[in-house]
């Protein structure tokens, strides 16, 4: 099957205009490159979320000659067997623009790039809605979908229609919405650090009119993406008065607007200083400025007057480093002092300092990870992680000629080891004059670490990776979603559901896309059925009849055969049903529907548990597979905590 068509899609048909004229079906996942050529069967344009979610998908355009002015338009969406229609207003359409490139990243094997240089890459979104397309090349149009909160569950249909000329491409368009919302609050925090207003925004003048509006609008494209925490700079919007005392009054503007415009925290740049560079191992952090401690105290009596604690972070030094330890918390003493409502947060090269964020980069958080672990269950400090230039490898990160899966999936290793938060330096500090170049992007590091967003006439543009991210951001909180049906599940059971563990069930599908910090899939597929079985569970929870099991071992674990083994299935189903487990009628249902069973045995049995629900009509069948364990056990065989 062609790799621009993804999993499942319906077959469907397409509108001709001249007769090797395309228009055709992609996926969320898919970079479209020049040479890529039309499928067979163009396939239907499907989308599947949640209420309340914004979706993502593209489509493909390919013409025999030269065209101006091309037009997409979507219907409104129709559901099926309902009175209900989602308004073609809800759908942002986007062309794909290419930045060319004559190099790769460095340090990433081919294998895990998406092509070789020179190559021209999709990332930016043109600003207008129509564009002029070249002959022969593809041209994909992104297209992201917000689901109305109040929308009917079910199927929708509608058409996408691309306009030539006089002519006119088609293409079915397809929506399932999921019979559960997505969480408005964001449960993990994510910061870009930006420049603001940044390259392309030099005309703006700071504290203009003309600015606060880039910063309003700014504030709502990085919520729109799920972002939720946004830098300032301290020494710009603090400053001393004529009378000799602070003034916070453009700070306190600044944190309205932003609050207002959905964001939950603010973190002010690094206030303080090393004594050399960061790498030389006599550096030390140094006290904190007066004059900085100065605001701080200010901005602190600020928070308080407005209730906003638990809403501003500093830094103090960016990526301090072991030998700094002792003079870091020295300078953290200090701000604390100070300003005992501004926490501490911090990009690290070590582990012990003395903050309410630590923020290792993934590959330092992967080598130590079981002392970050236990610092934050003896501190309670949140655990993020940080990508920049580094790392590379096999890695996932967010480079321009990466693909978009690795982007996605870095919000699923925040559900692996419960992370809290995830940052990236690199919002829009484009080199030069040109974003939309591979200098502008890319000088001195890996392609595209510089930025992720790009500017147009009146604000902040996307990007494919931007909306990757955002999409990952998206499937973290569908696995929280059904952490938590579980956790009402288990209170409604009351003792009956001592055994159940709310984590689990979320933690072996989370492990089927990721395994651990560089070991995870790079199968388009087993994301999109992942995301879909996660979709399903949680449907099934809300169902009168269910059946919900939990194996000890969890599913995936190694299994050895060398000896009889006797595996434990717990479950819960609607009261009064039977159950069966692997042939055998289960004798123990409780009247709440909890029951547990055991298989013991040796052999491929062991393998595998078949668990059948019946009740009236209602049947359900739930399988867990397990590994065979004739193979060398690793730590990582139990998911964390």
């Amino acid at each position: 099957m062609s790799r621009l068509i993804c999993a499942g899609i319906v077959m469907g048909c397409m509108g001709m205009a001249h007769a090797q004229d395309a228009l055709w079906a992609s996926d969320s996942l898919t970079k479209v490159l020049a040479t890529d050529r039309a499928p067979d069967v163009p396939g239907t344009l499907a989308f599947s979320g949640a209420r309340g979610e914004t979706v993502s998908s593209q489509a493909v355009v390919l013409l025999d000659a030269d065209a101006e002015g091309i037009a997409p338009t979507l219907s409104a969406l129709r559901h099926t067997d309902a009175e209900a229609t989602i308004p073609a207003e809800n759908a942002l359409l986007q062309w794909v623009r290419y930045i060319d490139v004559e190099r790769n990243s460095g340090g990433i094997p081919a294998d895990e790039l998406v092509a070789q240089a020179p190559v021209s890459l999709p990332d930016p979104f043109w600003e207008a809605p129509t564009i002029n397309v070249a002959a022969g090349r593809p041209q994909p149009l992104w297209i992201e979908l917000d689901i109305p909160r109040d929308a009917a569950p079910g199927a929708y249909s509608g058409e996408l229609r691309v306009t030539v000329g006089g002519r006119a491409l088609t293409l079915p368009v397809s929506l399932h919405v999921w019979d559960f919302e997505m969480p408005r609050e964001r449960r993990l925090s994510v910061i870009n650090w930006w420049a603001l207003p940044g390259v392309g925004f030099e005309h703006i003048e700071p504290f203009s009119d003309a600015y606060w509006e880039l910063l309003e609008s700014s504030c709502r494209f990085v919520v729109r993406h799920r972002q939720t925490t946004v830098w300032a700079s301290l020494t710009q919007l603090v400053r001393d008065a004529d009378d000799g005392g602070i003034d916070t009054s453009q700070l306190e503007r600044w944190a309205q607007i932003a609050f207002d415009a959905g964001v939950d925290r603010i973190d002010f740049q690094p206030v303080g200083r090393s004594s050399a560079p960061i790498t030389d191992p006599a550096s030390v952090v140094l006290p904190i400025d007066e004059g900085v401690l100065r605001k701080l105290a200010a901005v602190d009596r600020l928070i308080v007057e407005k209730s906003w604690q638990d809403r501003f972070y500093a830094g103090i030094i960016d990526e301090p480093f072991i030998h700094h330890e002792d003079s870091f918390r020295r300078a953290a003493a200090q701000i604390r002092e100070a300003a005992p409502h501004i926490g501490l947060t911090q990009a690290v090269e070590g582990v012990h300092f003395d903050l309410d964020v630590y923020v290792p980069k993934l590959n330092h958080l992967h080598l130590w990870y079981p002392e970050f672990d236990r610092i934050r269950q003896e501190t309670g400090a949140e655990l993020w992680y940080y990508t920049c230039c580094i790392p590379a490898g096999r890695y996932p990160n967010r480079f321009l000629d990466q693909p978009l899966l690795k982007a996605r999936v870095l919000h699923w290793i925040n559900y692996r080891y419960q992370l809290d938060g995830f940052l990236h330096w690199g919002f829009n500090h484009f080199a030069g004059t040109d974003p939309y170049t591979e200098d502008g992007v890319s000088r001195g590091l890996p392609l595209g670490d510089r930025a992720i967003a790009y500017p147009g006439t009146k604000g902040f543009l996307g990007s494919l990776r931007f909306s990757a991210q955002r999409d990952g951001l998206q499937d973290y909180e569908y696995l929280w979603v059904l952490e938590q049906r579980l956790r009402e599940l288990k209170t409604r059971l009351g003792d009956d559901g001592y055994w159940l563990n709310p984590q689990q069930r979320p933690m072996e599908l989370c492990r089927r896309v990721v395994e651990s910090f560089h070991n995870y899939t790079r199968d388009n597929d087993v994301l999109f059925e992942t995301r879909r079985t996660i979709a399903e569970e949680i449907e099934a929870l809300g169902r009168e009849d269910f059946l919900f099991v939990q194996t000890t071992p969890h599913e995936g674990f190694a299994v050895p055969t060398a000896a009889p083994t006797n595996t434990l299935v717990r479950g819960v189903v609607a009261p009064g049903a039977e159950v069966i487990v692997n042939g055998q009628v289960v004798p123990n249902v409780k009247p709440s529907g909890a029951f547990v069973h055991y298989m013991f045995g040796v052999g491929e049995a062991t393998f595998e548990a078949t668990v059948t629900a019946r009740r009236g009509d209602w049947e359900e069948t739930v399988v867990r597979t397990f590994h065979d364990g004739n193979v060398r056990q690793t730590p990582e065989d139990y998911p964390p905590r």
